[in-house]
């Protein structure tokens, strides 16, 4: 398990990566056991190809002069990759955010970026509570952080955050996971069993794919789970490259949806 982890959240122009662009990056850094905040980061950025629209402004309080004057994301984008490196990343309803975040490592050409391990609080909510809706806007009043205004990237952190550990307290640690006729379930070399599939929530007939930050895909040969922890279980992919990924299950089952990172 990760030492730290990273909630993050980005305010945007629009909803398409390709199109529209991040304009204020809001994170804070915690310890995994304590839950300590280690650091936070909040920055307004100015978009290059999109414009910061009326209706972008009345949602999140962010007009074009606030940004006029804000650096470019390529300014900042390479001391945010140092700040989250290594940690578990955390996001509500995770695959925007990190479709914007893997846009924008392609559009400032930076190589040799490490796969993120990425927990989905919005998935998880969506297991473990009851809830009339799994908006940060609702959950946040029952989580006593109803008088941070919604919308605001760093604010929209600190509800995640403390979703993210009520989360933790409602899901038990899971036991190591292993198979009844062996001592081990999907090392590589073998094929990926219905069983593996079932347990980790995964598509049972469909061939499997990982998708990387330029959304090409690559078959998924073989999979290990190389550790289990509170927020779920940790993978290894193995590609039809020959190349290994590590992954969060969570992130990978949402791979496997129909238009991910569209």
């Amino acid at each position: 398990m990760a030492e730290q982890y990273v909630v993050l959240d980005f305010e945007t122009t629009g909803l398409s990566p390709k199109f529209n662009e991040i304009i204020q990056i809001g994170a804070a850094k915690f310890d995994s056991v304590s839950h300590e905040e280690l650091g936070r980061v909040n920055q307004l950025l100015r978009p290059v190809r999109s414009l910061v629209s009326a209706e972008i402004t009345a949602l999140t309080g962010i007009s074009p002069a606030d940004v006029a004057s804000q650096p470019m994301i390529s300014a900042v984008l390479p001391d945010f990759l140092a700040f989250i490196s290594g940690c578990l990343l955390v996001a509500h309803n995770a695959p925007f955010d990190m479709s914007f975040l893997n846009q924008a490592i392609i559009d400032c050409g930076i190589q040799g970026v490490a796969h993120f391990e990425v927990y989905d609080t919005l998935s998880e909510a969506k297991r473990l509570m009851k809830a009339r809706s799994y908006a940060l806007s609702n959950l946040k009043k029952d989580l006593g952080l109803s008088d941070l205004r919604s919308h605001d990237a760093l604010n929209d952190v600190l509800i995640t955050a403390k979703l993210y550990q009520r989360l933790q307290e409602l899901d038990k640690p899971r036991a190591h996971f292993v198979a009844a006729d062996s001592g081990q379930l999907g090392l590589f070399g073998e094929e990926i069993s219905t069983e593996l599939r079932k347990y980790l929530g995964l598509p049972i007939t469909k061939a499997l794919i990982y998708i990387d930050r330029e959304a090409k895909q690559y078959e998924v040969i073989s999979l290990r789970i190389a550790r289990e922890y509170t927020s779920g279980s940790g993978l290894v992919l193995k590609l039809d490259t020959g190349a290994e990924i590590q992954i969060h299950a969570d992130y990978f089952k949402e791979m496997q949806k129909p238009g991910f990172g569209e």
